[in-house]
C-alpha cells in the first residue's frame, strides 16, 4: 500500500465518519425535534385542558352569581309587588263599605263567639249599626278600622280582630301567589319579555 492510496483511504475513512458522524447528528436532532414536538402538544393539551377548566368555573361562577341577582331582583320585585298590591286592596275597602255592608257587618258580628264582649272598636260611621248589637257605653270609634271589628274581653284576654284589614291579612299568603301567577302567564304571553330581551 502506498503513500497516495493510504491517504485515499484515511480521506475516505475521514469521509465516511464525517458522514455517520454526521447522519447521527441529524438522527438525535430530529429524535430531539419529535421530543421538543411532543412536549410542546403534551404542554398544549395540558394547558388547553387547564384553560377549558379554568374557563368552565369561571362560566358557572358567572352563571351562579348572575342567577343570585336575579333571584334578588325578582325578591325585590315581588316584594314592592306585594306592597303595591296590599295598597291597591286597602284602597278597595272603601267600595266594599257600599255593596250591602249592613249584611256583611252582622254576618262579621255572628262569627264572634259568645263572650261578654267588653269592648269593641269599630270605624266611626258604624257606630250605630255597632249599637245594634252590643252595648253602646262598650263601643269605640277607631277611624284605622275601615270595616268589620275587633272585639275584646276584660283584661285583653280574648281578641278578635274580624276587621276588614286582618281578614286581608289571613288570607294574604292565599291570594298573593295566585294574582303573581297570573301576573307571571300575562306577562309571559304578552311577549314582553322576548321584546325587552
Amino acid at each position: 500500500m502506498g503513500l497516495d492510496e493510504l491517504i485515499n483511504t484515511l480521506k475516505r475513512n475521514e469521509q465516511k465518519q464525517i458522514s455517520d458522524i454526521w447522519q447521527a447528528a441529524k438522527s438525535e436532532a430530529e429524535t430531539i425535534r419529535t421530543q421538543v414536538d411532543e412536549a410542546i402538544a403534551d404542554i398544549t393539551k395540558i394547558h388547553a385542558e387547564q384553560l377549558a377548566s379554568a374557563c368552565q368555573k369561571s362560566r358557572r361562577a358567572i352563571f351562579s352569581e348572575t342567577e343570585v341577582k336575579t333571584r334578588e331582583k325578582k325578591l325585590f320585585a315581588y316584594q314592592a309587588l306585594d306592597q303595591a298590591l296590599r295598597k291597591a286592596a286597602l284602597k278597595q275597602f272603601v267600595s266594599l263599605r257600599n255593596q250591602n255592608y249592613e249584611k256583611v257587618f252582622v254576618n262579621l258580628v255572628s262569627e264572634l263567639p259568645e263572650r261578654q264582649w267588653e269592648k269593641i272598636v269599630v270605624n266611626p260611621v258604624d257606630l250605630e249599626l255597632a249599637a245594634k248589637f252590643f252595648n253602646a257605653k262598650s263601643i269605640q270609634p277607631d277611624p284605622e278600622v275601615s270595616g268589620g271589628l275587633v272585639a275584646i274581653t276584660a283584661n285583653g284576654r280574648i281578641i278578635v280582630d274580624n276587621t276588614f284589614e286582618k281578614r286581608l291579612e289571613r288570607k294574604w299568603l292565599h291570594i298573593l301567589p295566585q294574582v303573581i301567577a297570573e301576573l307571571e302567564k300575562r306577562y309571559e304571553t304578552t311577549g314582553i319579555a322576548e321584546n325587552t330581551g
